[in-house]
């Protein structure tokens, strides 16, 4: 499917984003994913405003850290952009329209899903770069009401020394569906961390598998703990979210490899009940999972 392929393509972008490396190829990559959700057809239209929102998001970084290097220390993962950048930063005024078409973008995201988490950050970070306080601080505190564990929003806020008075309680996400976090040792000390999601469970267990062969290589049992993590959950409109660490369902024997996950017992979301529509990418606290 189009959305589908235009979500892939979004995941790369993600990727060569946070290798720093390889970031040339984005722009074709962000106009191959556009014409993706041109083709789109019938498919869900919140799915394709939310990814059209990603898109204008990350061209305006592009814009911002790649094409013109406006942007002193913005880092997207940890902060929220200078408070009026376009002005500050700026002086050849080359980054405000980028920056009207992601705040375009994420307004229309927003009427096509008001309980998605995701786009209010994209429109936030757009009208904090413009010098739109107020704009900024609604938005942030948005993405904080639908998500109450996104750090981000709440750092902005803290930033733009704004309110973090208690917000309404979130309302639950609309759709079920299946999150599987990885996170592996990249160094001694450092981690990386990345978030897949899934309609079903049936498409997360040969993903969690493959990730499982693909991390472990030569290694021994006893090794995996320290090397990779994975973890399952299940959200659920009506339930409260059920995880499981996979890798305590790695059996101890045998102690090399190839292993494998010891799927039994583990349920997944209710068919009843209406699944993440396909090619939705999904934002829980700071992580976005594609």
């Amino acid at each position: 499917m189009n959305v589908e392929r235009a979500l892939r393509l979004l995941r790369q972008c993600a990727y060569l984003f946070w290798d720093d490396d390889g970031t040339d190829e984005i722009g074709a990559l962000l106009a191959e994913a556009r014409a993706c959700y041109d083709a789109a057809g019938n498919a869900d239209p919140a799915t394709v405003a939310i990814g059209r929102s990603l898109i204008a998001a990350y061209e305006l970084r592009l814009c911002t850290d790649v094409e013109h290097r406006v942007n002193s220390g913005w880092d997207y993962d940890w902060d929220g952009p200078p408070f009026n950048g376009a002005q500050e930063e700026d002086w050849d005024e080359v980054t405000g329209p980028a920056a009207d078409r992601a705040a375009s973008a994420a307004r229309a995201a927003i009427d096509a899903d008001p309980g998605d988490p995701l786009v209010p950050v994209h429109l936030a970070h757009a009208l904090s770069w413009l010098g739109d306080r107020d704009g900024a601080v609604a938005a942030y505190r948005e993405a904080l009401r639908r998500d109450p564990g996104d750090d981000l929003a709440r750092t902005c806020l803290r930033a733009l020394e704004a309110d973090l008075s208690p917000l309404p309680e979130p309302v639950p996400r609309s759709y079920s569906f299946v999150l599987l976090r990885r996170r592996f040792r990249i160094t001694n000390s450092d981690w990386g961390e990345t978030g897949h999601v899934f309609g079903a469970l049936a498409a997360a267990r040969p993903a969690a598998d493959a990730m499982l062969a693909d991390s472990t290589g030569a290694l021994f049992r006893e090794e995996l703990d320290g090397r990779l993590e994975l973890e399952l959950s299940v959200h659920r409109p009506s339930l409260p979210i059920t995880s499981t660490d996979l890798m305590t369902r790695v059996p101890r024997d045998p102690d090399e490899g190839p292993f494998r996950i010891d799927w039994t017992d583990i349920q997944g979301t209710d068919t009843t009940e209406p699944l993440l529509p396909p090619g939705r990418p999904v934002r829980i606290g700071n992580l976005l999972c594609f």
